[in-house]
């Protein structure tokens, strides 16, 4: 019978801790998973399905997946449009400086967000002071 009480010899506690590390590896392996799932059903039409892979990949800090998003709630596709949603994940992705994030064109047309060219001055100049026209 198995003694609960007894404390885990020292070589077998290396053993835990790897596999416990192991499963954190493989759980973020799964969310990088989501965004490149995310890519093929985006390229294949099956747009729902891609929002609902990136929205899960943005939700957990992926920049990329969040800039993707921003395009989807923009546009229309898989999810009902929504300029605010779209705002939002643009500048989510814009803050972790995706330089593709198309803030600073937001701010200035007033696309989801209030027009404000002070804000759209800054986010266009700090995109293009990194080489972006």
């Amino acid at each position: 019978m198995f003694n609960t009480h007894k404390k885990l010899k020292p070589a077998v506690l290396p053993a835990v801790v790897c596999s416990i590390l192991g499963l954190s590896c493989m759980s973020l392996e799964a969310k990088g998973d989501e965004h490149s799932f995310g890519i093929v059903a985006y390229k294949n039409g099956e747009y729902s399905k891609a929002f609902e892979l990136f929205k899960l990949s943005a939700e957990s800090g992926a920049a990329k997946s969040q800039l993707i998003l921003s395009t989807m709630y923009r546009q229309g596709l898989g999810v009902e449009q929504n300029e605010y949603e779209g705002f939002y994940w643009c500048k989510q992705a814009a803050e972790q400086e995706v330089l593709e994030a198309k803030l600073g064109i937001m701010y200035m047309e007033g696309e989801g967000v209030s027009d404000d060219e002070d804000e759209a001055i800054k986010w266009l100049w700090d995109t293009s002071s990194q080489g972006y026209p």
